[in-house]
Order: structure tokens, then sequence, then C-alpha cells
């Protein structure tokens, strides 16, 4: 059994499994370090070209993107090196790409969720681990049966975390 995600290609919705996620997450990376900052329409030509293939190669919305599929669109795409030389390092991307002026929100998280993702939108705004957070929810809602109502009006009023695109990195694990 393999652990499946949602990504947005292009404006298009895939689902793929954490493999080829890693993989074409790596891929796109390496063509973004190749490419000048400023361009960034050349990278949005690869990734609906590659929705485009996938398209073609997985005809049913319900099939799932495997590592094959990523590995022969690569192939069929080209190398990152076809793209030039490498122009910054990857590390470097990631960090701008994370904006430190950006303010943080709070969100109920979609890929960390037992009921509604308000303990894991709250583990992650916080930086807690999603286990000590649902924990504490436990507790206090033995404690005080008020906590409940908290936790109804925190689903109702927290809005539900953004799709993210595929070329953003992201840790979608549970337990930081």
């Amino acid at each position: 059994m393999k652990e499946t995600i949602n990504v947005n290609i292009a404006g298009q919705a895939f689902t793929m499994d954490m493999d080829a996620y890693k993989s074409l997450t790596s891929y796109l990376n390496e063509i973004s370090c190749r490419l000048p900052e400023t361009d960034s329409e050349t990278l949005s030509d690869v990734e609906a070209r590659i929705a485009e293939i996938f398209r073609e190669k997985v005809p049913s919305s319900m099939m799932v993107i495997t590592i094959g599929t990523v590995q022969s669109t690569i192939q069929q795409i080209g190398s990152p090196e076809a793209f030039g030389k490498k122009e910054r390092d990857a590390v470097a991307q990631e960090e701008s790409a994370a904006s430190p002026n950006a303010p943080k929100r709070l969100y109920r998280s979609r890929s960390c969720r037992a009921l509604a993702g308000v303990c894991g939108g709250i583990a992650d705004y916080m930086n807690f681990d999603v286990s000590l957070v649902r924990i504490a929810a436990i507790l206090l809602v033995l404690a005080a049966g008020t906590s409940v109502w908290l936790y109804v009006i925190l689903w109702i009023v927290v809005p539900e975390e953004p799709v993210k695109d595929i070329n953003l990195v992201r840790d979608n694990s549970c337990n930081k």
C-alpha cells in the first residue's frame, strides 16, 4: 500500500503516489535552478506539457500517477541539463520560495487530518508534533466538555489550507 497525494499541475488535478511526487518535484526544482529567476514562463510551459502527457498516459482522473509514468514523462521531456547550466543552488531557491516577510496564517490542514484538520493546522502553525496537539485536545475534551464547542467553532471559522502547486516544496508528513 502506498501513500498518495493530490497535486495541481498547470491547473489540472492529479493523484500521485509519494515516490512519483518526490521524483517530479525534484525534476522541476532541477529545471528551475537552471532557468533565470525572472523566467517563470518556461517552467509553466514545462508543467503544462507534463500535465498534457499525464492526461494522455492516465486517461481516468481516478487513476494514480506512478513513478514509472513520471520517469517516462521525464525521458520524453528531457533531462534538466537540456535547460542549461545551473544558475543557482536548489537550497537557495527553496529558501526564496518561502518568503520570510509573509505573515504566518492558521489553516485547517488538508494532509494531516483525523476529523477536520483543526489539530493538524494548529500543529503546523505552532511547529508542534500533531500527536501532541491531538492528545492535548482529547485531554481538554475529557477535562472540560466545552472544548468540543471550541473545536467545532474552529472547524467553521478557520479556512482550509490552500491547494499548493506541485513546484512548491512542502513537507507532507504529519509528524514534525
